[in-house]
């Protein structure tokens, strides 16, 4: 085979430019400390490394914004939990010392202003938000869980399922005991106060505009009671039989309007002890500062009014009681945690409904004893008419309703004794669910912590080389492309030329 001269400079150019090549590759390796500097060098690595890219973007994302997200809103929650927790405990407190203890007017009086302290503070705790969204609402994440302010200028029609298991007996003085002129004795002593008992259900509201329907299904058959409105000013509002033998009727349950209590006869309540299903509708237009807001527990339906009191049309809103909303993260590949609690499962209107019972009754106490130390100033001052037998029999009579109004206070106490027990357990056992999933959050963001150090090192090792190697590398190239420089040098020196 013939080689010439050509031959021999195009080969030797063409291994220069290889050499020249190499040692620039090594030189940008050694510059950017990177394995290749376009996709066409090494697919694979260009593969890989978008790949790892990729992953880093996510486990970032989940890292530095929705797990810390999700820990904010859980530790919002937990807070405002522990804070009705606390109140609840300062509450039993309250609660025991009346359960067991008579209490004085002034102590009375304090009781009354705490109560309603700590009863405000309680759906306050509830109403906690979270970057302006409220934690205890579902999905409801921009309406507040209580009223913020009065509002009387909607209508609730609402839809609230009642628990026979909650149907309780409850205490009360029927007693009509007050000074009238001319009175004897035995007139007063025929006025004497006496400690019942009656069947009730309790509303999740008082002062509703009207009862619509109270309803119950047994054996799949759905079926009506019959209901009659009165006032706590009535003397048989809580005796429903005496109230129908002195009416002629024959109601199944009485209401009271200002306090939602309905009062149910014996065979009423034997009656409800078989129901599957017992239901109460009612319409409701005026809403106190801090009162529970409808649609966060009851399906119900919302018009607007106007300034008479009207329906303003076309503004009906329908609500469905509200079941499992989970709010839900995504912490990690394929992998959710559900952040929020409900209200409706720890924080109801029984708590407040309790209060405002104890409430009443301290305030029935106060009355008789208002009454007991009038009577007390007539004697003594002599301003009556009738006989001194007959002002000492008042008094004894009053006194014995000082006595039974106290006992039943008592009973209420014990009431909200167990109450606040209960709510405390319902607020600790989302707690606890709380607990355990706070807990499974920061062992997530442990296993995200070392899946992005993994990665990172996964793609450090894929994308760059060590800067020892990437020395060697181009002082490597670089002594091969000074050597064929210098081999084509002495090789480029001779030619035919020479030897003509």
């Amino acid at each position: 085979m013939r080689v010439t001269s050509k031959m021999m400079t195009t080969s030797m150019l063409s291994n220069i430019n290889k050499n020249k090549t190499n040692m620039s590759k090594a030189a940008d390796q050694y510059a950017t400390q990177q394995k290749i500097q376009r996709p066409s060098e090494d697919p694979v690595i260009a593969v890989r490394s978008l790949k790892y890219r990729t992953n880093l973007a996510e486990l970032d994302q989940y890292l530095e914004k929705n797990v810390p997200d999700a820990m904010s809103w859980m530790e919002v929650t937990e807070s405002a939990l522990d804070n009705v927790n606390d109140i609840l405990t300062k509450m039993n407190t309250y609660f025991n010392q009346g359960a067991n203890d008579t209490l004085e007017t002034t102590d009375r009086s304090a009781i009354i202003e705490t109560l309603k302290q700590y009863k405000e503070q309680v759906y306050e705790c509830a109403n906690a938000d979270n970057a302006g969204r409220y934690l205890f609402t579902g999905y409801r994440t921009d309406t507040p869980l209580v009223f913020e302010e009065k509002t009387e200028n909607k209508l609730y029609e609402i839809s609230e399922q009642l628990d026979f298991d909650k149907v309780n007996t409850i205490s009360y003085v029927k007693a009509d005991i007050q000074y009238t002129a001319g009175n004897t004795a035995q007139d007063y002593a025929s006025m004497a106060a006496t400690q019942q008992t009656a069947y009730r259900m309790q509303l999740s509201y008082g002062n509703i505009d009207s009862l619509t329907s109270l309803s119950y299904t047994t054996g799949g058959t759905t079926n009506n009671l019959s209901i009659h409105e009165v006032s706590m000013s009535d003397a048989d509002a809580y005796d429903i039989d005496a109230y129908n033998t002195a009416n002629g009727t024959t109601y199944d349950a009485l209401w009271v309007k200002e306090t939602g209590e309905i009062i149910i006869s014996g065979s009423t309540y034997d009656t409800l002890a078989t129901a599957t299903d017992i239901q109460a509708d009612y319409e409701k237009s005026s809403f106190e500062k801090d009162e529970l807001r409808p649609e966060h527990y009851f399906d119900c339906k919302v018009s607007d009014l106007d300034g008479t009191g009207a329906v303003i049309a076309g503004t009906l809103k329908q609500y469905e009681k509200p079941e499992e909303q989970e709010i839900q993260y995504e912490v990690n590949f394929s992998q959710k945690i559900t952040v929020n609690t409900m209200a409706n499962q720890c924080i109801t209107a029984e708590l407040g409904n309790q209060i405002d019972d104890i409430i009443r009754q301290l305030k029935k106490v106060d009355e008789v004893e208002q009454k007991l130390t009038k009577i007390k100033s007539m004697i003594e001052n002599k301003t009556y008419t009738g006989t001194e037998d007959a002002m000492n029999e008042l008094l004894e009579q009053a006194n014995t309703e000082l006595t039974l109004q106290k006992n039943v206070l008592q009973e209420k106490f014990g009431n909200g004794l167990t109450t606040t027990t209960n709510v405390q357990e319902d607020v600790n056992t989302e707690l606890a669910d709380l607990g355990s999933r706070y807990k499974r959050l920061e062992l997530t963001e442990a296993r995200l912590t070392d899946q992005q150090t993994s990665f990172s090192e996964m793609l450090t090792k894929n994308d760059r080389v060590d800067i020892e190697d990437a020395v060697v590398n181009y002082t490597s190239a670089m002594t091969v492309y000074n050597a064929s420089l210098s081999a084509s040098a002495k090789v480029a020196q001779v030619s035919l030329l020479d030897y003509l």
